[in-house]
């Protein structure tokens, strides 16, 4: 299965042999983008599923949505964008109900190694008190998440985070005696690293793994 990078490499060609193309004139790529650019949305959204799980799985399906929407509304008569309020409660309410039957279904026994945080259109803040925390994901969409994990321990094969930051923000704040290392996909957004300690044995220490997806969002990781 192809990474996300992988994906976002092969739609950065595609955008970049569309505008070759129309340089050469053999293709008036600007208008075929113009109509078509919630398809945009509609992979990032297909990306999501292919690659996360949890709650990652309920933003890739909202982004679907959101994407085929606006591109059905590229040939039908009515001005969908009217009824966006609307759409976006009622998405919103079935986004809550399939979250809360994905958690109980999936999460392992011990919840407390485990972080699933959902932020829409509001905030939350969460401070994980596991003794073994090994992995979690956390999502804000037009909301922030603040994430407090110096009460958790982190194993010594380490823990994985899956955060995804869409017109909002995460602040997440890290435990003592752990390597950070960060990767992921910035679309108009991005992260920065705060972080300022010197971690001793760094051949021994624990890595906390942190994969971000910001989307006009940010996400902050401090000590």
């Amino acid at each position: 299965m192809m990474s996300r990078k992988s994906w976002i490499g092969v739609f950065l060609i595609i955008l970049g042999i569309g505008f070759v193309l129309q340089q050469a004139g053999l293709w008036q790529f600007t208008n075929i983008f113009a109509t078509g650019w919630p398809i945009i949305l509609i992979i990032i959204g297909i990306i999501q599923l292919l690659n996360r799980n949890r709650t990652s799985s309920v933003s890739g399906l909202m982004f679907i949505a959101a994407g085929g929407l606006l591109f059905l509304n590229q040939f039908v008569e009515f001005n969908i964008y009217q009824y966006t309020w609307p759409i976006i409660l009622i998405f919103s309410g079935l986004v809550f109900i399939f979250s809360k039957s994905v958690s109980k279904r999936k999460k392992p026994v011990n919840t407390e190694d485990f972080l699933d945080v959902l932020v829409i259109f509001s905030g939350s803040e969460t401070e994980p008190q596991s003794d073994r925390f090994t992995d979690g994901t956390a999502t804000a969409i037009f909301g922030g998440a603040k994430i407090d994990l110096r009460g958790a321990i982190v194993p010594q094969e380490g823990a994985v985070l899956e955060l995804t930051a869409v017109f909002g923000g995460i602040d997440i704040r890290i435990p003592d005696n752990v390597r950070v290392d960060i990767s992921g996909t910035p679309l108009f957004g991005g992260w920065e690293n705060k972080t300022k300690r010197h971690v001793e044995n760094r051949e021994t220490t624990p890595i906390l793994k942190i994969d971000c997806t910001t989307i006009f969002g940010g996400v902050t990781i401090r000590d």
